[in-house]
């Protein structure tokens, strides 16, 4: 099978079902669900982050360091108000952790690493959790969605017909200009829709300065954290973080563009539009 045809496949199943995980957990009042999701998907990336740490020569524990994120994570969601004592506790454990019997230069390599991993993976994808707990969240979540997943596919769509003007061919040489603007077109049809159906984005040409910013701003995100995932992996010498995704790769391969945008669209939503608190 295509690995195009496989994208497609693997995108027709997993998008329908986050956004019914979205609707049915705001429908009957069990946010945590979501935040037991995203906890599983947090000590997944950072497991895979790891890993491409040790590719790279970097001693990372992955069993540690990923049942930490994932642990710590759900903590969170069950308790938002304590974030910055799980966060510390957290990192602190994950010091300890991935100290072993290593040169010093080794040990301090490792520690950074997986700081660096918790920082990236949970520390990043919590924006979604508090965005998903807003009023109206789950409006302003698939509005999220809708961004990041209509910039990824206007990229790949447009990049595939059109590219030919590669913006960083050391890193991902299938990246282009090209696709940068199909992406950032479709991003504003999914920012589009979103303001449809949310009774805060009305009027709806009151609010069209700030969903051009929005797209531009999250679609420019997207990019960025593709392109940092792609480094990394070029980096370990791998082509996919993982293989949970057919088509798409391992975890971070799939909200990898996802994790830089977030606090991208959360501190836009909460110092510009006060959507989000």
């Amino acid at each position: 099978m295509k690995t195009v045809t496989k994208r497609i496949i693997t995108s027709l199943i997993t998008a329908p079902a986050v956004l019914a995980l979205l609707y049915f957990a705001k429908q009957e009042g069990v946010p945590w669900a979501v935040g037991l999701f995203l906890a599983i998907m947090a000590a997944i990336g950072t497991a895979e982050f790891c890993n491409l740490m040790r590719e790279s020569n970097i001693k990372a524990r992955i069993i540690p360091t990923s049942i930490l994120a994932g642990l710590a994570f759900f903590a969170y969601a069950l308790g938002p108000m304590y974030g910055y004592l799980i966060g510390t506790s957290t990192l602190l454990v994950a010091i300890i952790t991935n100290l072993g019997f290593r040169s010093t230069h080794e040990n301090v390599k490792a520690v950074f690493a997986a700081i660096l991993g918790l920082v990236y993976v949970p520390g990043l994808l919590h924006y979604f959790y508090l965005i998903y707990l807003s009023e109206y969240g789950i409006i302003h979540a698939i509005n999220f969605l809708l961004i990041v997943w209509g910039y990824d596919t206007g990229a790949y769509l447009f990049g595939k017909t059109f590219g030919s003007n590669k913006i960083a061919p050391e890193v991902s040489p299938n990246k282009t200009l090209e696709g940068v603007a199909g992406g950032l077109i479709v991003a504003f049809i999914g920012a589009s829709i979103s303001a449809f159906i949310s009774p805060e984005w009305e009027p709806y040409i009151r609010w069209l300065p700030h969903i051009g910013i929005l797209a531009v701003l999250v679609g420019f995100s997207t990019q960025l954290g593709d392109l940092t995932e792609s480094w990394l992996k070029r980096v370990a010498g791998v082509k996919d973080s993982g293989h949970l995704f057919p088509g798409h790769g391992g975890v971070l391969d799939r909200i990898d563009g996802l994790l830089f945008a977030l606090p991208v669209f959360y501190f836009y939503f909460h110092y510009m539009v006060e959507f989000v608190w």
